[in-house]
């Protein structure tokens, strides 16, 4: 039997990073940087979780009896960065794999009913697990935790895959190209997470309009201190326990996938900005986004049902009846994602506190810089030195682009001419529109953002949703149509166009844009 190899691969700058190839074989495979989830180095702790977070993760998949795509197995580093395999398994065993993914999905109902009664209930356990853990809980085993309840995610994932390909192809025969995007159009629509916690923000924001000191002070400029001045004032305390009530219920969510960004527990502020930029813009309420997704699921319904011959409607109805519920689940599982990634990072900060009051560290998140075994070691030992200088190398590693692809390159798309004012992307949701482009680093930069403008980001995560209500269109540098962004951006009805190759670089803040998000154009003016 082959072993793993290594090997070194070499940045545009000339910087080199080594590779130790997770498994035989994996060198002769593409590799894709997965910068629109993780688009920083990780942190030494989480890369020494790994192997146990593997371990979990390999547990779901088997307990599921469900083969994971490739996309999903094993993860792969170059240095600290994170690349997922996208070159497909051999079409025989992927079609068996599907085959099987669809048995399941029969065997829970649909595909909603696997993940209500199947899946959540175990993200559940993992979370609360995690949750619940004190400073003496083995970081491996919790580890496998979060392997085993983040993949849970995955499994779901998979069996949409599976029913949307089958769309795809049904819809191609007839319309072409235009396939992938009307087979999300037609499946778009419904409750989910995301859509729910935006109403609870959008609430705050209508609540802070009818209490004029609670307006005044988040129209002010001291956004630090803001809710601070807030508790400080009487007539704000029906505003507060509504607030209060939000992070009781969402405080552990992350602002993404990476155990080194705060929850919303820590850093209330960011929560407070999305009621904030709510305030400030008068954003189209929850029930109306809802009615106008409803309106574009029933349009493109249509549409698709006449481009189809009318042997072919039943075979539609049915793949389409199968995809119910297909955003709940998507967006769903985002939510979740990143509740469990609060909570691991929840458990560190308690481990890492109880390391500061023993005089090893300065703060409680200076153990994102220990390894597993460093942390919950001699307890004699001082472990600042160490933490300074992995905090260096980290932040040196943050100045690194890597490759966008490591491995053996697969067939190169074909060569688009592109005109000089004039960027390419992937279509994400239909329409046109012109407006000031506004470069958003994080959600809690929203307050930038006002109606009419278009937001350019490197990618979004359901923190930053609320801003979709604002914004009159969307770019990003990564993704794709079944990204956060588009799924989003369709639910909301505006224009999207993502994986616009350094959008945040080559369009100007206030520069006038015009966005094609059904041909995924993205023009420049001067």
């Amino acid at each position: 039997m082959t072993t793993p190899v290594s090997s070194i691969v070499r940045c545009d700058d000339g910087t080199e990073i080594p590779v130790d190839w997770v498994y035989a074989g994996a060198e002769e495979c593409e590799w894709f940087w997965g910068r629109d989830h993780r688009p920083q180095p990780l942190t030494p702790m989480e890369l020494g979780l790994v192997e146990n977070y593997s371990f979990g993760a390999d547990r779901a998949w088997e307990e599921a009896r469900l083969e994971p795509p490739p996309v999903f197995y094993r993860r792969q580093f170059a240095g600290p960065f994170l690349y997922m395999r996208i070159t497909p398994y051999p079409p025989a065993r992927m079609a068996e794999i599907t085959s099987h993914y669809r048995e399941v999905a029969q065997r829970h109902g649909n595909v909603v009913g696997f993940w209500q009664l199947y899946c959540q209930p175990r993200i559940r356990q993992a979370c609360n697990e995690l949750a619940g853990a004190d400073t003496n809980a083995s970081l491996r085993s919790s580890a496998e935790a979060w392997g085993y309840g983040h993949h849970q995610t995955f499994t779901s994932v998979s069996l949409l895959f599976e029913a949307t390909t089958r769309l795809t192809a049904l819809l191609a025969e007839s319309v072409g190209d235009d396939a992938t995007l009307i087979a999300l159009e037609v499946t778009q629509g419904g409750e989910n997470a995301s859509q729910a916690i935006d109403s609870e923000i959008w609430e705050l924001a209508e609540l802070a309009r009818q209490t004029p000191v609670v307006k005044r002070i988040l129209g002010s400029n001291a956004e630090k201190d803001a809710l601070e001045s807030l508790r400080h004032e009487p007539s704000a305390s029906a505003f507060l326990a509504a607030f209060d009530a939000l992070l009781e219920r969402h405080g552990a969510r992350s602002q993404g996938w990476d155990i080194a960004l705060p929850t919303w527990r820590e850093r209330p502020e960011a929560p407070l900005s999305l009621v904030r930029a709510q305030l400030e813009s008068e954003g189209v309420s929850p029930a109306e986004l809802t009615a106008r997704s409803t309106a574009r699921r029933r349009e493109a319904t249509d549409k698709a049902r006449a481009q189809l011959p009318e042997g072919k409607h039943a075979d539609f109805a049915r793949i389409v009846a199968e995809l119910d519920g297909y955003v709940g689940i998507r967006e769903d599982r985002a939510y979740w994602q990143m509740v469990i990634a609060g909570e691991v990072r929840g458990l560190l900060l308690r481990k890492g506190a109880a390391l500061v009051q023993g005089g090893r560290i300065d703060r409680a998140d200076d153990i994102l810089f220990l390894m597993p075994d460093e942390a919950e070691g001699n307890a004699s030992s001082d472990l600042r030195p160490l933490v300074i200088e992995r905090r260096r190398e980290w932040e040196r590693w943050c100045q690194v682009v890597p490759p966008s692809t490591i491995g053996t390159p697969g067939i190169a798309p074909a060569a688009v001419e592109i005109a000089r004012h004039e960027l390419r992307g992937a279509p994400a949701s239909r329409g046109q529109v012109t407006g000031p482009a506004r470069l958003i680093r994080n959600p809690e930069e929203g307050a930038l953002l006002r109606p009419g403008d278009i937001l350019v980001c490197v990618m979004t995560t359901p923190s930053w949703t609320p801003l979709f209500s604002i914004a009159a269109g969307i770019i990003t540098e990564t993704g794709g149509a079944l990204s956060h962004p588009a799924i989003t951006a369709r639910e909301y009805g505006i224009p999207a166009v993502v994986a616009v190759p350094d959008a945040t670089t080559r369009i100007r803040d206030g520069q006038i844009v015009t966005i094609d998000g059904g041909k995924g154009i993205v023009a420049l003016q001067r």
